[in-house]
């Protein structure tokens, strides 16, 4: 049934008129609007006409990429709810810009010798990796953060996931994002008390995300210059020593060829290592409830506006 697009001001005298009560399958007609109770949740006729003009007035788009805004679909093309799960596959492209300018990063987080700042603003292009259950949609940043993170020794590798975790909430937007994280995080143990394998284990869950961005776009990240680029993966790389070869605390990237890979947080015989930088890499989580504007998703040229 092709969605009506447009109601026209019903006559005063004309409402007054009709029953006040709608019966479970009730229609009926004007010239210009038909009605059925099947289609609103309303049994008053007044509030089944406000709620159907809500809907009439409510951003909806047709398939094929034809956009209908208070008008109605071109010819042949099927009006369907612009809500961005309706709308968006796994791949698609979305235009979404952060509102933090800034963000300052204390060395307390990181272990390194000083505070870093970075500009989440900067990543603005985002691509679909999963639709959820609830109606949430899952996207990772098209590229890597032009500036790099410095994190170093038992510090660096103690907090390295939550570290991770805590910069990805400053790539943000109240309007669009219900939460982030970090590339390669699952359910990990974010913040440790002592360094020990037992304490402050490596760990695999870093696997979840690689395998969703591998599906549909591969694991590199690239700036706006195409140049290829290491980004770090919220994850440790820790294991027990097998024979005479110990695993040292690392932490675990993606190198420019699209490699998991890892470099060392502690030596061999227990000093902080120099200081490993990296790019950053952010997962939003996008609302339920926002819709799509424009675009069809299908390039970084034509990717989705949001609304």
């Amino acid at each position: 049934m092709k969605r009506i697009k447009q109601i026209l001001p019903i006559i005063i005298a004309f409402i007054i008129g009709i029953s006040t009560t709608v019966g479970a399958v009730t229609v009926f007609n004007s010239k210009d609007i038909t009605y059925s109770s099947s289609v609103t949740s309303k049994k008053n006729v007044k509030e089944a006409l406000d709620e159907l003009y809500t809907k009439a007035n409510t951003p909806w788009t047709c398939a094929s990429g034809w956009y209908c805004y208070k008008q109605a679909c071109p010819d042949g093309k099927w009006c369907v709810d612009n809500k961005i799960s309706n709308i968006v596959s796994s791949g698609d492209y979305i235009s979404m810009t952060p509102t933090s300018t800034s963000y300052t990063i204390s060395k307390d987080l990181t272990g390194y010798t000083s505070d870093q700042t970075i500009n989440p603003s900067e990543l603005k292009l985002w691509r679909v990796i999963r639709k959820n259950n609830d109606g949430t949609v899952d996207v990772v940043s098209e590229y890597v953060s032009n500036t790099s993170v410095y994190f170093k020794g038992r510090i660096g590798y103690m907090k390295f996931v939550g570290t991770l975790n805590t910069i990805a909430t400053q790539y943000t937007n109240s309007k669009y994002v219900q939460k982030t994280r970090h590339m390669g995080y699952s359910n990990q143990l974010q913040n440790c008390s002592t360094l020990s394998l037992t304490e402050c284990p490596g760990d695999d869950g870093y696997s979840i995300d690689t395998v969703l961005v591998q599906s549909i776009m591969g694991l590199v990240g690239f700036r706006q210059s195409g140049e290829k680029e290491d980004y770090f993966l919220a994850s440790r790389f820790y294991k027990e020593p097998a024979g005479n070869f110990i695993y040292n605390p690392s932490f675990r990237v993606v190198n420019s060829n699209g490699e998991i890979d890892t470099t060392t947080a502690v030596t061999p015989n227990g000093s902080d290592s120099y200081p490993v930088p990296r790019k950053l890499r952010p997962i939003l989580t996008l609302k339920k409830d926002i819709r799509i504007l424009s675009g069809d998703g299908k390039s970084a040229s034509t990717a989705y506006q949001l609304t």
